[in-house]
Protein backbone atom coordinates (compact mmCIF):
# COMPACT_ATOMS: atom_id res chain seq x y z
CA UNK A 1 0.00 0.00 0.00
CA UNK A 2 1.42 3.28 -0.77
CA UNK A 3 0.16 6.01 1.46
CA UNK A 4 -2.06 8.77 -0.30
CA UNK A 5 -0.74 11.67 2.17
CA UNK A 6 2.48 11.92 1.34
CA UNK A 7 4.01 14.89 2.95
CA UNK A 8 1.75 17.29 6.07
CA UNK A 9 3.07 20.31 7.80
CA UNK A 10 2.68 23.91 8.51
CA UNK A 11 5.05 25.72 5.93
CA UNK A 12 4.37 29.49 7.69
CA UNK A 13 3.36 29.42 11.31
CA UNK A 14 3.12 33.31 10.87
CA UNK A 15 0.36 32.93 8.53
CA UNK A 16 -0.93 29.41 9.38
CA UNK A 17 -0.76 28.32 5.68
CA UNK A 18 -0.65 24.21 6.17
CA UNK A 19 0.32 21.83 3.31
CA UNK A 20 -0.73 18.29 2.53
CA UNK A 21 0.47 16.67 -0.64
CA UNK A 22 -1.41 14.03 -2.36
CA UNK A 23 -0.34 11.73 -4.39
CA UNK A 24 -3.19 9.55 -5.51
CA UNK A 25 -6.58 8.71 -4.15
CA UNK A 26 -7.26 5.43 -3.19
CA UNK A 27 -9.54 3.54 -0.32
CA UNK A 28 -7.97 5.12 2.49
CA UNK A 29 -7.55 8.55 0.94
CA UNK A 30 -10.28 10.42 2.93
CA UNK A 31 -9.56 8.79 6.41
CA UNK A 32 -5.69 9.67 6.10
CA UNK A 33 -6.74 13.14 4.41
CA UNK A 34 -8.78 13.46 7.84
CA UNK A 35 -5.87 13.04 10.01
CA UNK A 36 -3.74 15.59 8.42
CA UNK A 37 -6.55 17.99 8.49
CA UNK A 38 -6.95 18.27 12.21
CA UNK A 39 -2.78 17.62 12.61
CA UNK A 40 -2.79 20.41 11.01
CA UNK A 41 -6.12 22.21 12.69
CA UNK A 42 -3.89 21.45 16.17
CA UNK A 43 -1.16 23.23 14.70
CA UNK A 44 -2.86 26.17 13.89
CA UNK A 45 -3.85 25.91 9.95
CA UNK A 46 -5.87 29.22 9.23
CA UNK A 47 -5.38 28.14 5.40
CA UNK A 48 -4.88 25.36 3.46
CA UNK A 49 -2.37 24.38 0.33
CA UNK A 50 -3.73 20.91 -1.21
CA UNK A 51 -0.74 19.67 -3.35
CA UNK A 52 -1.75 17.07 -6.06
CA UNK A 53 1.42 17.76 -8.28
CA UNK A 54 2.13 14.67 -10.05
CA UNK A 55 -0.76 12.91 -8.83
CA UNK A 56 -2.31 10.44 -11.32
CA UNK A 57 -5.71 10.46 -9.85
CA UNK A 58 -6.89 6.59 -8.58
CA UNK A 59 -10.35 6.20 -6.83
CA UNK A 60 -13.04 8.54 -7.76
CA UNK A 61 -15.33 7.71 -4.99
CA UNK A 62 -11.92 8.88 -3.16
CA UNK A 63 -11.60 12.06 -4.94
CA UNK A 64 -15.39 12.81 -3.90
CA UNK A 65 -14.66 12.32 -0.01
CA UNK A 66 -12.23 14.54 -0.47
CA UNK A 67 -13.84 17.22 -2.47
CA UNK A 68 -16.63 16.80 -0.13
CA UNK A 69 -14.51 17.80 3.31
CA UNK A 70 -14.87 21.12 1.44
CA UNK A 71 -17.76 21.86 -0.55
CA UNK A 72 -20.91 21.89 2.05
CA UNK A 73 -23.61 21.43 -1.45
CA UNK A 74 -24.12 20.50 -5.20
CA UNK A 75 -22.30 18.42 -7.48
CA UNK A 76 -18.19 17.65 -6.85
CA UNK A 77 -18.67 16.04 -10.33
CA UNK A 78 -20.80 14.19 -12.82
CA UNK A 79 -20.35 11.07 -15.11
CA UNK A 80 -22.10 10.89 -18.58
CA UNK A 81 -22.01 7.76 -20.95
CA UNK A 82 -23.55 6.34 -24.04
CA UNK A 83 -25.39 4.43 -21.70
CA UNK A 84 -27.58 5.95 -19.37
CA UNK A 85 -26.58 3.34 -16.71
CA UNK A 86 -22.75 5.11 -16.71
CA UNK A 87 -24.79 8.80 -16.02
CA UNK A 88 -24.24 9.83 -12.15
CA UNK A 89 -24.13 12.99 -10.35
CA UNK A 90 -21.64 12.92 -7.18
CA UNK A 91 -23.38 15.37 -4.46
CA UNK A 92 -21.99 16.97 -1.51
CA UNK A 93 -23.26 15.48 1.93
CA UNK A 94 -20.42 15.92 4.67
CA UNK A 95 -22.51 17.02 7.27
CA UNK A 96 -19.87 19.93 8.06
CA UNK A 97 -16.84 21.65 6.08
CA UNK A 98 -13.67 23.07 6.29
CA UNK A 99 -14.02 27.06 5.57
CA UNK A 100 -10.50 27.62 5.60
CA UNK A 101 -8.80 29.58 2.33
CA UNK A 102 -7.68 26.90 -0.01
CA UNK A 103 -4.84 26.59 -2.85
CA UNK A 104 -4.65 23.53 -4.96
CA UNK A 105 -1.53 23.18 -6.82
CA UNK A 106 -1.88 21.09 -10.18
CA UNK A 107 0.72 20.08 -12.88
CA UNK A 108 0.79 18.14 -16.48
CA UNK A 109 0.43 14.69 -14.56
CA UNK A 110 -2.40 15.87 -12.33
CA UNK A 111 -4.82 13.76 -13.82
CA UNK A 112 -8.38 11.83 -13.46
CA UNK A 113 -9.07 12.07 -9.61
CA UNK A 114 -6.98 14.98 -8.74
CA UNK A 115 -8.37 17.28 -12.08
CA UNK A 116 -11.76 15.64 -10.14
CA UNK A 117 -10.77 17.59 -6.75
CA UNK A 118 -9.66 20.91 -8.70
CA UNK A 119 -12.41 21.88 -10.44
CA UNK A 120 -14.73 21.37 -7.88
CA UNK A 121 -13.10 23.27 -5.37
CA UNK A 122 -12.80 25.48 -8.67
CA UNK A 123 -16.47 25.86 -9.92
CA UNK A 124 -17.97 25.75 -6.03
CA UNK A 125 -15.38 29.22 -5.96
CA UNK A 126 -14.41 27.13 -2.40
CA UNK A 127 -10.11 27.91 -3.81
CA UNK A 128 -7.43 28.83 -6.19
CA UNK A 129 -6.43 26.62 -8.67
CA UNK A 130 -2.58 27.20 -9.05
CA UNK A 131 0.27 25.78 -11.71
CA UNK A 132 0.33 24.44 -15.16
CA UNK A 133 -2.94 23.29 -17.52
CA UNK A 134 -3.47 19.70 -16.42
CA UNK A 135 -3.70 15.82 -17.79
CA UNK A 136 -6.93 16.54 -19.20
CA UNK A 137 -8.09 12.78 -18.09
CA UNK A 138 -11.96 13.09 -17.84
CA UNK A 139 -12.73 9.32 -18.92
CA UNK A 140 -14.76 6.66 -16.82
CA UNK A 141 -13.26 3.32 -17.84
CA UNK A 142 -14.13 -0.43 -16.28
CA UNK A 143 -12.13 -3.52 -15.96
CA UNK A 144 -14.77 -6.03 -18.32
CA UNK A 145 -13.09 -9.77 -17.36
CA UNK A 146 -12.51 -12.25 -20.10
CA UNK A 147 -13.36 -15.72 -19.37
CA UNK A 148 -10.83 -17.39 -21.66
CA UNK A 149 -8.25 -16.16 -20.67
CA UNK A 150 -8.12 -14.76 -17.59
CA UNK A 151 -7.37 -11.00 -18.17
CA UNK A 152 -9.62 -8.19 -19.29
CA UNK A 153 -10.30 -5.06 -20.88
CA UNK A 154 -10.36 -1.79 -19.47
CA UNK A 155 -12.90 -0.17 -21.68
CA UNK A 156 -13.79 4.01 -21.49
CA UNK A 157 -17.54 4.31 -20.48
CA UNK A 158 -18.40 7.53 -19.85
CA UNK A 159 -16.38 11.19 -19.50
CA UNK A 160 -16.23 13.07 -15.95
CA UNK A 161 -17.71 16.88 -16.13
CA UNK A 162 -17.14 19.11 -13.49
CA UNK A 163 -20.30 21.38 -11.62
CA UNK A 164 -20.44 23.54 -13.79
CA UNK A 165 -21.00 20.84 -16.88
CA UNK A 166 -17.68 21.13 -18.59
CA UNK A 167 -15.78 17.93 -19.79
CA UNK A 168 -12.67 17.41 -17.64
CA UNK A 169 -11.17 15.88 -20.98
CA UNK A 170 -8.41 17.25 -22.76
CA UNK A 171 -8.79 20.96 -20.64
Amino acid sequence: EIPSVDQVGIVDSQAGIGYIRLTNFQKTTARDFDAALWQLHREGMRSLIVDVRGNPGGLLSASVEVADRFVNAGVIVSTRGRNPMEDYVHRANAASTWRVPLVVLVDENSASASEIFAAAIHDHGRGVIVGHQSYGKGSVQGIFPLNVSGGGVRLTTAKFYSPNGKAISEV
